[in-house]
């Protein structure tokens, strides 16, 4: 494997996989299929729930934040500095989107199917 350097200005933003929410595709790693992306959320954008059945997921916010309703009816809110890691299967989201949207980088350690 070789050496890869990019610089997110370079990027263009790409719609991601649910509206109001975009990605720079950072990364991809051909020998696995794992990804780093930059993600953005416009303000007050919903992530549906969902899980990834091959690929574990770490994400970091860069900027804003993101909440997830509880099932006890509280929710847990991720700011600036919070790090979450996500095995493959486990269900997450859904995820809404603070008054500033937010930006995060994901880190997919396999395919997303």
């Amino acid at each position: 494997m070789e050496r890869f350097v990019v610089h997110e200005d370079g990027l263009e933003w790409v719609p991601a996989d649910f509206p109001r929410a975009q990605m720079k595709v950072l990364y991809m790693d051909p020998r696995g299929g794992g990804q780093i992306l930059l993600v953005r959320f416009e303000p007050h954008c919903e992530m549906p729930q969902h899980a990834h059945a091959a690929s574990d997921e770490a994400a970091y916010v860069l900027e804003g934040e993101l909440r997830q309703p509880l099932p006890d009816g509280g929710e847990e809110v991720f700011r600036k500095g919070h790090f979450v890691f996500l095995p493959a299967g486990m269900r997450h989201g859904p995820f809404l989107a603070g008054e500033e949207g937010c930006t995060i980088i994901s880190v997919f350690y396999g395919p997303l199917r």
